[in-house]
């Protein structure tokens, strides 16, 4: 693989609204410093509770409608604008204390605006460059009409996300990518099964089903999921041999603009205007970059698969995840004024900030215990030295007193009950634990209570109990306890300014309200032997760490100060390699939750949209364009 060439490619994908079945892009929903800050149709009805529907399906009403004798639509779900006064959603009345009176609560999350629910029937003439849909009964609508759905979790940042272990707050996003999907060596189907599989051709052009197998490529695992999401970019059922029909003979980003002075695409950069329409797209096609970017053997045979695809089409799930990874390799953060000053610029952080880092942040906050190296989290690559060392599960003290094993970056803090969201505590869709935890008390079923167990099933790591922290050389067995239910990928710190709202279903709005959950010791209502945090037999899952901190009004205000000092400026201004090419991203839909929202003569609500501008590699202030705000600035 050319490693510049693919950038390219996994740069016009990650931005190109054709991508999508309803015109969404990856970028959709990662165009504000790898996030979304979008305030409107973005609440998702708690989509993950165990307890399912119609639980599971009923939106709430937000905080400032909470007054209302009306049940929703008024005053949340579906096509709602949030306002400052939702926040956060569980509201105590001391919000120093977890177990004061609740003054409002809800299962709701912010997340993301997808797609439409339709059902995908075929690809359009290539002219027309769309896809044939069939709209289904959803309730993400208003007055009948269906509105964009929201996805069930908040929008993690896309900055530095090469650095993490496993992607999606679950973790789900391999290690391992299998040229395929997100799962890894878990879909043993993918490299055997034709269906399922890279196809490689020989000397002759012959093809053949070939296993992939690419470890520390989990942003290449993370990467095909979106695309064939049906809530996220994806008619359901669209397969992605589709995507690499409509895309491959197109020119990329052709709806959309690019600066020239793009520091990846310049290059490439259509500015030809006739006059009447203005110049949009590359001025290449999606198979040129394809084929300038990877070995013939992936694309060159003639000969068309059993199911009926070209071989650039067949291994277009291939060519999408890795490129994308590639690009996504170089969105990295590490220039914010917290990086000078441990470069050995002292004036680079205000004594405030200074303050909250010493004193708080590794002092009395215990941040550093889960948000640690300069990736400031725990869920990055120094798991792959924990993998190696067969440490990629842990054991540790509960704040009951027992003790129960858990996997490395990943903790239950209490953010939501359990039962709403089990995270690392899921499966996979081949019925396989998602935690390594149970993975590992899985092969101990198998093989008897052991301190050292090898090539764990499906992930192939290691563990080595003597390498514990607590209870070191006790053997792992299959019921010993886990804490592992509802507990979620520790988000890296870096531009957090920039990236809310917060936590995983997006409930808190601010950092004051971040630094005031994490004082009060998370909302986890209930004694450290049983708590809102527990699931089924084990009454707790709460991490240890989350306590009362004690923190005093200064103490928080430097905390907060401390966060902001680990902005990078480029990613505030958008300077290379966070400039980006133009994006139409859907809004919302005309009215409110209340008023209609399209024509009531057919079935699906009509889109606004806003435009984000294409910026150069001199960022936006070239464009007279402000700075990027932070999510609590578009709330009225």
């Amino acid at each position: 693989m050319d490693r510049q060439a693919a950038i390219v490619l996994g740069k016009a994908l990650f931005w190109d609204q054709v991508a999508g079945s309803d015109g969404l892009a990856c970028a959709s929903c990662h165009f504000q410093a790898g996030a979304d800050n979008r305030v409107k149709n973005q609440i998702s009805p708690g989509l993950r509770n165990e307890q399912g529907p119609p639980i599971s399906h009923a939106f709430d009403l937000t905080a400032s409608n909470a007054w209302r004798l009306t049940p929703p639509p008024a005053g949340g779900g579906p096509n709602y604008t949030l306002k400052k006064s939702d926040f956060p959603f569980h509201q105590l009345a001391d919000p120093n204390n977890r177990d004061s009176a609740v003054t409002f609560d809800t299962n709701d999350v912010i997340s993301s605006q997808g797609v439409f629910r339709r059902d995908f029937v075929s690809l359009l003439t290539k002219k027309k460059r769309g896809e044939a849909c069939t709209s289904q009964p959803s309730f993400f609508s208003v007055h009948g009409l269906n509105v964009r759905q929201a996805e069930p979790r908040n929008t993690p940042t896309v900055i530095n996300a090469i650095f993490n272990f496993r992607n999606f707050w679950d973790g789900r996003a391999n290690n391992v990518f299998n040229g395929r999907n997100p799962f890894g060596l878990r879909d043993t189907t993918a490299g055997i099964d034709p269906a399922n599989s890279v196809m490689v051709a020989d000397a002759f052009g012959n093809l053949s089903p070939t296993p992939i197998n690419i470890p520390d490529a989990s942003l290449a695992s993370q990467a095909v999921g979106p695309p064939l999401s049906d809530f996220e970019m994806s008619c359901a059922g669209r397969v992605f041999e589709q995507i690499g029909q409509k895309l491959l003979k197109l020119k990329p980003l052709s709806e959309q603009q690019v600066d020239p002075t793009d520091s990846v695409l310049g290059p490439y950069a259509n500015v030809r205007g006739d006059g009447v329409k203005r110049a949009t797209g590359l001025t290449t096609t999606y198979d040129s970059l394809v084929k300038a970017a990877f070995a013939p053997k992936f694309w060159s045979s003639s000969q068309t698969t059993a199911d009926g695809y070209s071989q650039l089409q067949k291994n277009f799930a291939l060519f999408w995840g890795l490129s994308i990874m590639m690009y996504e390799s170089t969105l990295v953060s590490n220039d914010a004024p917290f990086d000078r000053y441990m470069d050995g610029d002292i004036t680079a952080m205000t004594t405030q900030q200074v303050d909250g880092f010493l004193q708080v942040f590794m002092g009395k906050g215990g941040c550093i215990f889960c948000h640690r190296g300069p990736e400031f989290t725990s869920a990055a690559t120094t798991l792959r030295d924990a993998n190696n060392l067969g440490a990629i599960v842990e054991h540790m003290i509960m704040g009951d007193g027992g003790t129960a094993l858990y996997d490395s970056g990943f903790y239950n803090i209490g953010v939501r009950p359990s039962v709403e969201d089990i995270g690392a505590g899921g499966k996979d869709p081949f019925g396989n634990p998602l935690s390594a935890s149970r993975q590992a008390k899985n092969a101990s079923a198998t093989t008897g209570p052991s301190t050292n167990l090898f090539n764990i099933a499906p992930d192939n790591f290691n563990i080595f109990t003597c390498n514990f922290q607590v209870a070191p050389c006790v053997p792992v067995y299959p019921t010993q306890r886990d804490a592992v239910d509802g507990s979620f990928k520790t988000p890296t710190l870096r531009n957090v300014e920039l990236t809310g709202p917060f936590f995983h279903n997006g409930g808190q709005s601010t950092l004051e309200q971040v630094v005031d959950f994490y004082n009060r010791g998370g909302d986890g209502r209930g004694s450290e032997a049983q708590n809102s945090t527990g699931l089924g037999v084990n009454a707790t899952n709460r991490a240890p760490v989350i306590g009362a901190l004690g923190l005093t009004p200064a103490d928080k205000a430097n905390l907060v100060a401390f966060l902001k000092a680990l902005t990078d400026e480029r990613v505030r201004m958008e300077q290379a390699p966070f400039d980006h090419p133009e994006l139409k991203v859907p809004n919302g839909h005309p009215g409110d939750e209340l008023r209609t929202v399209g024509n009531p003569a057919t079935s699906q609500a009509q889109d606004d949209y806003m435009v984000i501008p294409a910026v150069g590699a001199a960022g936006r202030a070239a464009k007279k364009l402000p700075p990027l705000m932070p999510f609590e600035s578009g709330l009225k």
